[in-house]
């Protein structure tokens, strides 16, 4: 199976360039709602997994002991723009460890909200550990590794108990065979799985629908979505993606991108998981395809769709919009399956 163009950029009225991707919606159970493209090849969900990777932050009691706040577990789930108002966040948090950034492994990179805001800000001095977008996560491990008087050195690699305990969470939410699934090291340095995108959504659907569960991962769920929910500006920043679909659907759908075209979500409403992936890897064609996904289900009508910008104009050098970046009639392409 070839998987099908979600997203085109179109010049003119001719097509310029095509994206494909994979994506499906399931829910608790593992039943399939709507599916698109090779759902059960493995892809790495990179930081579209943190929600995931959050949980034994809060099932170790590390966040209580450490009297973490909401914005906090917000922060260790986001992939944030390195604004003001993260790194505010950021530094309190560090001093309730009595640490300070040094501990931090993550590396640094320019602030993501140089590139996402649409203001587009320049940057200028020399950009710091906090600004990565992944230090809120870091600080999680760390948090987990104090309070289990673990050292720190190290904590990035497989087989620190920091990752051996993301690991096992892992392959209980996705239900996948991580022990013999193709592997790698992430953008910040922990390891990375590659996993089905039936797997991955089917995840998010337990975040969505955690009644089958057990309680103490109920309530680490519960109090996880409750932080992104009233916290939105903490999972990217202004202007970005995920925080507008949360805010402007007032939590109906709860969402995580991830680096290389990934794109997930989590509709308590209706107890679905989403997860999708654009082949290529195009970030920006991974938010339009998420978006006909969630007209598809009925999740947001006409008017909040056109609102949340489903075509993207391509402009001249001169400011002229000469073309678009739109999404292709693939929600269409296949009848649903298993909702009604």
């Amino acid at each position: 199976m070839v998987n099908p163009v979600m997203v085109q950029a179109t010049r003119g009225r001719h097509a310029e360039s095509s994206h494909r991707g994979v994506a499906v919606v399931v829910d608790s159970l593992g039943h399939i709602i709507r599916s698109w493209g090779n759902i059960y090849d493995p892809i790495f969900g990179r930081s579209s997994l943190k929600f995931i990777q959050t949980l034994p932050l809060i099932e170790s009691g590390a966040a209580d002991a450490f009297h973490l706040t909401p914005q906090e577990i917000a922060l260790a789930s986001a992939s944030h723009f390195g604004e003001e108002m993260h790194i505010q966040v950021l530094e309190k948090w560090l001093q309730k460890l009595g640490r300070d950034e040094r501990i931090l492994d993550c590396g640094i990179h320019k602030p993501l909200y140089t590139f996402y805001r649409k203001t587009n800000p320049e940057f200028k001095g020399k950009p710091t550990v906090l600004q990565n977008a992944c230090s809120g996560k870091h600080l999680g491990f760390l948090t987990t590794a104090l309070h289990r008087n673990e050292p720190l050195e190290g904590y990035v690699n497989k087989e620190h108990p920091v990752q051996r305990r993301v690991e096992q969470v892992l392959g209980e939410m996705t239900s996948a065979d991580l022990a013999h699934a193709p592997h790698g090291i992430d953008g910040c340095g922990i390891p990375a799985f590659a996993i089905p995108v039936y797997n991955i959504a089917l995840a998010m659907a337990r975040f969505a629908d955690h009644s089958h569960l057990h309680y103490p991962r109920q309530k680490a769920i519960e109090r996880i979505l409750s932080a992104v929910e009233s916290y939105p500006e903490m999972i990217a920043g202004t202007d970005g993606f995920d925080t507008r679909i949360i805010q402007m659907t007032k939590g109906k759908v709860l969402c995580k991108a991830g680096a290389g075209g990934v794109e997930v979500g989590v509709i308590p409403s209706l107890g679905f998981g989403i997860a999708l992936k654009i082949d290529d890897g195009n970030g920006k064609a991974a938010e339009i395809a998420f978006l006909s996904i969630l007209k598809s289900i009925g999740i947001i009508d006409e008017d909040l769709y056109e609102t949340l910008e489903p075509r993207v104009p391509i402009l001249s050098h001169k400011g002229k919009t000469v073309g678009f970046l739109h999404p292709t009639s693939f929600t269409m392409s296949l009848p649903e399956t298993g909702w009604h």
